[in-house]
């Protein structure tokens, strides 16, 4: 899965749309409690169909489509979570390596909420693996690493040093130490044109943005660090000697650090969420985020990932959002931080999903504005 995924699935909108999110969890016997759990869910769906008012014949190409689901899951080879979704012209499986809350829906649009809290954790990245041998370069997206391999990578280090004899008839001892230390200063030379040579290749690669793994002893890693014109990139470092070939211990620590970068990111947003409160330039809570959505007035929108609340939007004023239905003319929204998160993105703002609790403050839900206005929180 990636970006553009979500954005597939961000278009499909104003037809029936099928969003089926459950927990897999690893049972004892997962053949059978696993199926168990993903026919309940695909029967539930189907109730929801059978009682829609949406047309006969777009009904009938869902419930086929769900008859198909169950023969193309492996329910042994799932994860913590599998997320299904099915429209007319759409049809998605993705299986996801941390815990949901179930979440079976027909709406006009898809619920997107686990979708983007987990493609934040799959930016492309590149991986270099430093040994004194060899610098390999991996490329990744979450758990997901593969090996570069041509004509700039893998890189290996060739030991040419080549030296004289000492003759007979001189101080053998003094010429021996004066050696040594020409041969130690020689190979330190060469190591730093190795690691140079290694970082210019990388250049090819990298995008300004692109985030950057390393991985190996300190000596390499120091190295590295000391030599290379791609420090503003460095994201993380996982120590060790990583000189063998084997991919699956790299892509392990990797992705932990990732696990670990995205939550930094995602404090280093609320601490800037608080500042925006101060100076007028942030808001919170449904009714007002929903406002300024409507209005295109959202720069970023912070979101708990489980956060779902219907609420009740007045027919005549698209802008005004209810928490309980009003006397006056209204239409259902049976997700407002859903449909939130759609505006957001067709608008051009970014969207932040955070863990649940995070904005327990904020009422699970605020924004940091494009321009100041005046609301009530």
């Amino acid at each position: 899965m990636d970006t553009t995924d979500i954005d597939d699935l961000l278009a499909e909108k104003d037809t029936p749309c099928v969003s089926i999110v459950i927990s897999t969890p690893r049972f004892t016997n997962p053949r059978t409690s696993n199926a168990v759990v993903v026919s309940k869910a695909l029967q539930k769906a189907r109730l929801l169909l059978t009682h829609s008012a949406w047309p006969r014949d777009k009904i009938n190409r869902l419930e086929i489509r769900l008859d198909v689901v169950a023969s193309k899951i492996d329910t042994i080879g799932l994860q913590k979570g599998l997320a299904i979704f099915i429209s007319p012209a759409v049809f998605k499986i993705y299986l996801l390596p941390f815990s949901v809350k179930e979440k079976i829906m027909l709406g006009k649009s898809f619920e997107l909420q686990e979708m983007i809290y987990y493609a934040q954790f799959l930016e492309p990245y590149y991986l270099l693996a430093l040994s004194k041998k060899k610098i390999r370069l991996l490329k990744g997206s979450g758990q997901e690493l593969q090996e570069v391999e041509n004509a700039d990578f893998p890189k290996h280090y060739q030991e040419e040093f080549e030296y004289e004899h000492p003759s007979i008839g001189t101080s053998f001892g003094n010429t021996l130490k004066a050696f040594e230390k020409d041969k130690s200063e020689l190979q330190s030379i060469r190591l730093e044109a190795f690691v140079r040579k290694s970082d210019a290749a990388l250049g090819k690669y990298l995008k300004k943005d692109t985030p950057l793994f390393i991985a190996g002893v300190s000596e390499e890693v120091s190295s590295f660090e000391n030599l290379s014109h791609h420090k503003q990139q460095l994201t993380g470092v996982i120590k060790g000697n990583y000189d063998h070939d084997a991919v699956h211990p790299l892509a392990d620590s990797v992705w932990n650090t990732i696990l670990t970068s995205v939550k930094t990111r995602h404090h280093d947003w609320l601490r800037k969420l608080d500042e925006s409160m101060g100076s007028h330039m942030g808001t919170a809570g449904i009714r007002n985020v929903w406002r300024a959505a409507s209005e295109g007035n959202v720069f970023v929108l912070l979101l708990e990932k489980d956060y779902h609340v219907t609420a009740y939007s007045d027919a005549q004023n698209a802008r005004q959002l209810y928490i309980t239905p009003p006397l006056a003319q209204h239409h259902i929204v049976p997700n407002a931080a859903s449909e939130v998160v759609r505006m957001v993105k067709e608008k051009g703002g970014q969207v932040v999903i955070v863990d649940n609790d995070m904005l327990q403050h904020y009422k699970h839900i605020a924004i940091l504005l494009r321009y100041e206005e005046t609301v009530e929180i």
